[in-house]
């Protein structure tokens, strides 16, 4: 077992600079280094921790209904998947009543719809760190860490069911980054066909030149490339660009296209900052130093803190240790901080 009670309420408490944010961390660390199945805890906690006000007293870490607080998310993150498993609705979570006024912090909320617009944008972000991490650790990780996260998602806050055609997330990148349109028939032409060019079927649906939406792509171009040169600058944007296009031309396309374009670039669930917040840490048990260095000062040019940068570093160093999968090969001395 990599999170016990005792360590989420480390991870939550233990790093002051991370209190909005620690969370986020902890589930792309832990979907990099393999450990899916701890995802759950974590989700569980932070729909609940994140509904109290913060406190920076040391003596939360060995609070007792803190402990109890993050016993009862590991053990209904644990009931969620079996309930799931056999097709029943899963419930709202909340702080349990029985002990909710005996807690060292306060209750942020006092109105349900307050709560549920909460704990919505907590799961959204969760969804949203996990896809970006595919980018940087595998699909392959990042489908069995989402494929988890759904099985213990309370329904009210999942995204919508998806119909067989056209797919409605909400929140996600969906229809915002549509680049194919649709008449009202179901067809994906935008009420246009062209002469000579037919319809070719997709797994999506029909599909031809005029049903592209062209200033979709032109919008999520200029999106990438503007998150690119916020990233990377003072001239470092043209010489990593020139690195990659030197060391294999479909390399850089394939980064700027597919990558920093469609998702990196996407802020409307996480920041720019909590984005580059989210790569850092998916680069640290990997151990490439030469992109961490540049998503380090990347991190700094979108708004993250040097203290905030550290305690990822510290946070992400506490789930490797846990793990005990994790190994650099110069040791944790090694790993690239500002």
């Amino acid at each position: 077992m990599v999170l016990t009670a005792e360590r989420l309420v480390k991870l939550a408490y233990n790093y002051p600079n991370l209190h909005n944010s620690w969370y986020l961390i902890a589930c792309a660390a832990l979907t990099v280094i393999n450990e899916p199945q701890e995802i759950p805890k974590v989700f569980h906690f932070a729909l609940r921790q994140q509904l109290l006000e913060y406190s920076q007293e040391k003596s939360l870490l060995t609070d007792t209904y803190l402990l109890k607080l993050a016993q009862d998310s590991i053990s209904s993150s644990e009931r969620f998947k079996d309930f799931d498993a056999v097709g029943v609705k899963l419930p709202d979570l909340m702080i349990p009543f029985t002990y909710y006024n005996k807690l060292p912090v306060k209750f942020k909320f006092t109105k349900s719809e307050d709560i549920h617009h909460s704990q919505s944008a907590i799961a959204a972000k969760f969804r949203e760190v996990i896809l970006k991490s595919a980018a940087l650790s595998g699909l392959p990780k990042a489908i069995n860490a989402l494929m988890i996260l759904k099985s213990v998602t309370p329904t009210s806050i999942r995204p919508s069911e998806l119909p067989a055609r056209k797919p409605i997330v909400l929140p996600g990148h969906l229809p915002s980054s549509e680049i194919v349109g649709e008449d009202v028939s179901g067809t994906h032409f935008n009420g246009r066909k062209e002469p000579g060019w037919p319809a070719t079927e997709t797994i999506d649906g029909a599909i031809s030149p005029s049903s592209v939406d062209t200033r979709e792509i032109q919008k999520n171009l200029t999106r990438g490339s503007e998150f690119w040169n916020s990233i990377y600058t003072n001239k470092i944007n043209t010489r990593i660009r020139r690195q990659m296009y030197n060391a294999y031309p479909d390399l850089w396309y394939f980064a700027y296209q597919n990558v920093y374009s469609p998702l990196l670039s996407f802020t409307d669930i996480l920041s720019a900052k909590e984005t580059s917040m989210c790569v850092v840490t998916c680069l640290i048990p990997q151990d490439v130093n030469p992109q961490l260095k540049g998503h380090l000062k990347g991190a700094r040019n979108v708004g993250a803190t040097e203290e905030e940068l550290e305690e990822l570093r510290q946070l992400v160093f506490d789930l490797c240790d846990w793990s005990g999968g994790v190994h650099w090969k110069g040791g944790k001395e090694s790993v690239a901080k500002l």
